[in-house]
C-alpha cells in the first residue's frame, strides 16, 4: 500500500469525522441523521479494520524482510568473512528501514485516530440516547395531554347533558308559570267581574234606600194629611186538589230550593207540583178570570212576592261562586289522588305547590261566598225595609193564601225530615229515582197545566 493511497484514506476519514460532527453539533438530532451518522460511523469502523488488517499485513512483510536483510546480512558477512573485505551496504536496505519508520508513525497515527474515533462514537450514542429519551419523553406529556383532552371532552358532555335538562326543566317550568299567570288573569277577571256586579248592586241599593226615604216622607205626609186609605181585600184562591199528588216522586236528602244541581231542582220541580205553588196556580187564574178586584190583589200579592233584580243576581252569582268551588274541589280530589299514585319525588312536589295554591283559591271562593250571602242578607232586609205599607199588607195577604192552599194536602216527607249529620248512606240515595228520571225525559212546557 502506497503512501499516497493511505494519506487519501485518512483524508476521508477525517471529512466523516466532520460530516459527524456537524450533524451532532445541531439542537435538534432527526432520525435519519442519527441512522446517516451510525452506517458513517460503521463504514469508519469497516476502514478502520482495513486499515488496521494492512498494517497488519504490513509489519509481517516488514518482518520477513527484516528476516531476509538479517539473511542477506548473515551471507554478505560469511563473505566478508570468507573475502575479508568489507563490503558497502546497499541502498535497498536504507530504503526498507525508511518504510518501515513511515509504516509505524502511520500505524500510530491510525491508533490514535481509532482512539478519537471510538470516543466521538461512544458520544454520538450517548447523544441518540439522549434524544431518544426525550422523544420518549415527548410521547408520554402528548398522551398525557390526549388523556386530558379526552376528560375535558367528556367533562363538556356532562355539562351538555345537563344544560340539555336544565333547559327542558326551564321550559316546562315557564309552562307551568305561564299557567299560573293565566290563571291568575282569570281570577282577576273574575274578581272584577264580582266587584262591578256589587257595585251594581250597591247602586241598586242605593236607589231602593231614595226609594224607601221618598216612601217613608209621603207616608207621613198621609198620615198628617189623615187620609182614609182604601185597602182591596185579597181573597185566598180556592183549594184545588189533584189526585195524582200521591204518585209523583221525591228524591231524599234534597231540599225543594233553588240550586246549581240538577236533581235539585227536579226535587224543586216536584215540590211546586204536590203543593201547588202559587208561582204556578195564580198565573194561570189571574189570566182566566181578568178585572175581579180579588184576582187583582192576588196579582199585587204576586207582584210584591216576586223577587228583586238585584236579589236575582246575587243569587246567580252566588250559584256560579258555588260552581266554581265545586268544580275546585273536584281538581282537589283529582290532586290528591294523583299524588297518592306517583312515585316521582320532583312530581310529588309540584302537585303539593299546585295543591297549595288550589286550597288557597278554594279559601278565596269561599270567602267571596261568604260575603256574598251576607251582602245578599243585607240586600234584602234594605228590600223589606223598603216596602209601603199597602205592598207590606198585600205581601202579607198573598202569604195567608199560600198558606191556605198549602193546608189543604200534606208537607212533603223532605221537610219532616230532621237535618242531621250526613252519613255515608245518604250519600248513595241523592240520586233520583228512576219514575223522576222518566218525569224529567218526558216533561215537557205544556204539561204543567193544573185543573180547575
Amino acid at each position: 500500500m502506497d503512501s499516497t493511497q493511505f494519506s487519501y484514506e485518512v483524508q476521508h476519514v477525517k471529512n466523516a469525522v466532520r460530516v459527524c460532527l456537524g450533524y451532532l453539533g445541531g439542537m435538534t438530532v432527526s432520525a435519519t441523521a442519527l441512522t446517516a451518522v451510525i452506517a458513517a460511523l460503521k463504514t469508519l469502523q469497516e476502514k478502520m479494520r482495513r486499515l488496521e488488517l494492512e498494517r497488519v499485513q504490513a509489519e509481517s512483510s516488514m518482518k520477513q524482510l527484516m528476516r531476509a536483510a538479517d539473511r542477506n546480512t548473515a551471507a554478505t558477512e560469511r563473505q566478508q568473512r570468507r573475502k575479508e573485505t568489507p563490503v558497502k551496504e546497499g541502498k535497498p536496505n536504507k530504503d526498507l528501514v525508511s518504510q518501515l519508520e513511515s509504516a509505524e508513525a502511520r500505524c500510530s497515527l491510525l491508533e490514535k485516530q481509532l482512539d478519537y474515533m471510538k470516543k466521538m462514537l461512544e458520544t454520538a450514542q450517548r447523544d441518540g440516547n439522549s434524544a431518544i429519551q426525550k422523544q420518549v419523553y415527548l410521547q408520554k406529556e402528548r398522551l398525557k395531554d390526549q388523556t386530558g383532552v379526552i376528560t375535558q371532552l367528556e367533562k363538556l358532555e356532562k355539562l351538555e347533558k345537563e344544560y340539555l335538562k336544565l333547559s327542558s326543566t326551564q321550559s316546562v317550568a315557564q309552562k307551568k308559570i305561564e299557567l299560573l299567570e293565566q290563571k291568575l288573569r282569570e281570577e282577576e277577571h273574575e274578581r272584577k267581574l264580582v266587584q262591578e256586579k256589587a257595585a251594581e248592586l250597591q247602586r241598586g241599593l242605593e236607589r231602593n234606600r231614595a226609594l224607601y226615604s221618598s216612601a217613608s216622607a209621603g207616608v207621613k205626609q198621609k198620615k198628617k194629611t189623615k187620609t182614609p186609605v182604601r185597602k182591596t181585600a185579597v181573597v185566598a184562591p180556592a183549594h184545588v186538589t189533584n189526585p195524582k199528588a200521591k204518585q209523583m216522586p221525591f228524591v231524599a236528602g234534597m231540599s225543594t230550593g233553588r240550586s246549581h244541581s240538577v236533581s235539585a231542582n227536579v226535587q224543586s220541580v216536584l215540590h211546586m207540583m204536590k203543593h201547588h205553588h202559587p208561582q204556578l196556580c195564580d198565573p194561570v187564574r189571574s189570566l182566566r178570570r181578568p178585572g175581579s178586584e180579588t184576582r187583582r190583589g192576588a196579582r199585587r200579592a204576586l207582584s210584591s212576592s216576586q223577587p228583586d233584580p238585584a236579589l236575582d243576581s246575587l243569587s246567580e252569582l252566588l250559584l256560579a261562586l258555588q260552581d266554581e268551588l265545586g268544580q275546585m274541589s273536584f281538581e282537589h280530589q283529582e290532586l290528591v289522588k294523583q299524588i297518592e299514585e306517583t312515585r316521582k319525588q320532583k312530581l310529588k312536589e309540584d302537585l303539593e305547590r299546585e295543591l297549595d295554591c288550589l286550597v288557597k283559591r278554594m279559601e278565596e271562593k269561599g270567602a267571596q261566598i261568604s260575603q256574598l250571602r251576607r251582602h245578599q242578607l243585607m240586600v234584602q232586609k234594605l228590600t223589606q225595609n223598603s216596602q209601603s205599607p199597602k205592598q207590606r199588607a198585600a205581601s202579607a195577604d198573598g202569604r195567608i193564601s199560600r198558606v191556605s192552599c198549602g193546608k189543604s194536602l200534606p208537607s212533603s216527607p223532605v221537610q219532616k225530615t230532621p237535618q242531621g249529620p250526613k252519613s255515608k248512606g245518604n250519600q248513595g240515595n241523592r240520586q233520583p229515582p228512576k219514575g223522576a228520571v222518566r218525569l224529567q225525559t218526558n216533561l215537557k212546557k205544556d204539561d204543567i197545566m193544573w185543573e180547575t
